[in-house]
């Protein structure tokens, strides 16, 4: 009888000792797939993370290839607006000369084309007798800019502030020579030419547009912290205008960008 009980004792042990092996079998295949899924999990966020930060850094290329446009637009906007103004007054000359009845003693020059107008090497404006101020090279010079003849417009610049040094269009001359080296991505000589403008030339009405193409330029440069000196700049000294309006529109770029 003893023989028995023991022997129904023994039996139970190993039943129960299997249960545990087997429980532990079970909770060790249970963790096993839960490591599995865990790991796929990870792999699968790292492909969709990877697959998020390429399509925002496609977004913001996007962004700024339109920004850029924009900007573009809103520059050639600007200019039929002053070739608008242009116009305005030099009509308004000549309706206050024939007003005072000295229409047939008096010849204008036409005024100087803006950055937008449409002028080519066969479509010089006229000349006023006695080309003083050089009005025709200075037209030609300007014309080569327009047909994205840089290298040409530049040296034609150059010979005409060489040549009328004391012509009224030298400081619109010496924009130029900044615009045309800014637009064929030489900016260091750019930063000269406009810095030299503004030196030269303080009472020009060029400065404005020198004094934010300077901030342009170290932001091409990558210096930051020039780019936003000239910015904050532009904003102080000419408040509610168009070039301060571009220059917070810069400075807003180059925040959101993290500089």
């Amino acid at each position: 009888m003893k023989y028995q009980i023991h022997k129904y004792s023994l039996l139970a042990c190993g039943l129960v000792l299997t249960g545990n092996v087997l429980a532990a079998d079970s909770g060790l295949e249970n963790l096993n797939y839960k490591q599995r899924i865990q790991r796929l999990e990870r792999i699968m966020d790292s492909d969709l993370l990877r697959q998020q930060n390429e399509s925002i850094q496609s977004l913001r290329e996007e962004i700024s290839l339109l920004r850029e446009q924009l900007e573009q637009q809103d520059y050639e906007l600007e200019n039929i607006k002053q070739r608008q103004r242009s116009l305005y007054l030099d009509m308004d000359r000549r309706i206050n000369n024939v007003e005072a009845g000295g229409s047939n003693n008096v010849k204008y020059a036409a005024p100087v084309p803006p950055p937008s107008s449409a002028v080519t090497g066969s479509a010089i404006p006229p000349v006023a007798a006695g080309d003083v101020d050089g009005q025709e090279a200075y037209s030609k010079a300007f014309a080569l800019l327009k047909e994205g003849q840089y290298k040409q417009s530049i040296a034609s610049f150059e010979s005409f502030k060489a040549t009328y040094p004391n012509s009224k269009y030298a400081d619109n001359a010496q924009y130029w020579l900044g615009e045309a080296s800014y637009v064929s991505r030489d900016y260091k000589k750019a930063l000269t030419e406009f810095q030299q403008l503004i030196a030269q030339y303080p009472d020009s009405s060029k400065n404005s547009g020198a004094r934010l193409k300077i901030g342009y330029v170290y932001y091409e440069l990558k210096n930051w912290s020039a780019a936003t000196e000239a910015l904050q700049q532009v904003i102080k000294l000419y408040p509610d205008t168009t070039v301060a309006k571009k220059a917070n529109e810069r400075l807003q770029r180059m925040k959101r960008e993290g500089h």
